[in-house]
């Protein structure tokens, strides 16, 4: 019996505690769902801070109220606020920014208007031809100095007589250069006329110690010459021309060596002859070619011809009754070659 009896109690406690078990739930149920509710009513409240761009929805959701489980009064005022806060952007939008009326200002003069500056066009590149005329005109517009070195040859002869009364004597003798060198500065600037291609200018030519070679030696002295120049210039290749030139001037003979010796002789024996510089004049052409090799600098090479005329003596006069008379001139064609530099300034 004590056995069975013991079963028994356990059996009526099971079911005690059961009993009481079916009666709690509903308030614990409720007491479990209150907070959870409250939980979900803040998270209601969070949410249209968070999600700003549909606040239409969630007053429907606040809105919807949980029909079997029963609210406090508190927080059924709660829906009631949210849905406020959630429509007060869409019933307070932001005021649009109004643009303040600007000042109107007294009309000003307009400035003067400056004209129209023309605008510069790239130049295209020019044909050779044209460089090559510009290239002649800068040059031919500067002035130019030339130094030469002549090597020439020459066929000359001294024709003289002296006579003294009714006897005449013939001092005549044909001769060569005994030198073959000479040097040549000259100067040029653009003609008056085709400045282009003619130029003008005027030089000196030095021969030194002029003297006769060959069978008859005889020294006449130095020998200077001073002549005016004109050439013209033909082009032919790029930067080359062809020149054709002319020149007439004036030889200037400082007698010395045999020739002063002779000047001598006569003032000895009572000759009214003077020992002063000899004159005579002269006359030539010349071809030749210039290149020009820079800016500043042209080549060039003539073949030139002159002729050439001195006056020695011409004296004609009465010594102690006798009639004296004597006369001296050296004439002569001399062919020549010269190699030149120009310096254009």
């Amino acid at each position: 019996m004590r056995t069975l009896l013991a079963p028994r109690i356990c059996w009526k406690a099971l079911l005690v505690t059961l009993s009481l078990l079916c009666a709690l739930p509903p308030r614990a149920e409720a007491q479990t769902k209150t907070p959870a509710k409250t939980q979900s009513k803040k998270k209601a409240k969070k949410k249209p801070k968070a999600q700003p761009q549909a606040p239409s929805q969630q007053p429907e959701k606040a809105q919807a109220p949980e029909p079997q489980k029963p609210q406090p009064q508190a927080p059924e005022k709660a829906p009631s606020q949210e849905p406020a806060k959630a429509a007060a952007p869409e019933k307070a939008p932001a005021p649009e920014k109004v643009a303040a009326p600007r000042k109107t200002l007294p009309p000003q003069k307009a400035p003067a208007q400056k004209p129209p500056q023309p605008e510069k066009v790239a130049i295209p590149d020019r044909p050779q031809s044209q460089v090559q005329a510009e290239e002649r005109a800068r040059a031919a517009s500067s002035l130019r100095i030339g130094v030469g070195l002549d090597l020439f040859t020459e066929d000359a002869r001294m024709a003289g007589q002296q006579s003294i009364n009714a006897s005449t004597r013939d001092e005549s003798f044909d001769y060569k250069s005994a030198t073959f060198l000479s040097a040549t500065l000259s100067m040029s600037i653009p003609a008056p006329i085709l400045e282009e291609r003619a130029r003008i200018g005027g030089g000196v030519r030095l021969f030194g110690n002029y003297s006769a070679g060959g069978n008859r030696r005889f020294g006449f002295g130095l020998l200077n010459q001073a002549f005016v120049l004109g050439e013209y210039g033909l082009p032919v290749a790029n930067k080359t021309e062809v020149m054709f030139g002319g020149r007439v001037g004036a030889s200037l003979l400082i007698p010395g060596r045999d020739f002063d010796q002779e000047i001598e002789r006569l003032q000895v024996q009572g000759v009214g002859v003077l020992s002063v510089p000899r004159v005579g004049w002269l006359a030539g052409l010349s071809v030749g070619a210039r290149r020009r090799m820079s800016e500043h600098i042209l080549l060039r090479a003539d073949l030139s011809g002159q002729y050439d005329k001195l006056y020695l003596f011409s004296t004609n006069e009465s010594i102690e009754g006798l009639e004296f008379s004597k006369s001296w001139s050296a004439s002569g064609l001399r062919l020549g070659f010269t190699l030149g530099i120009e310096f254009a300034l």
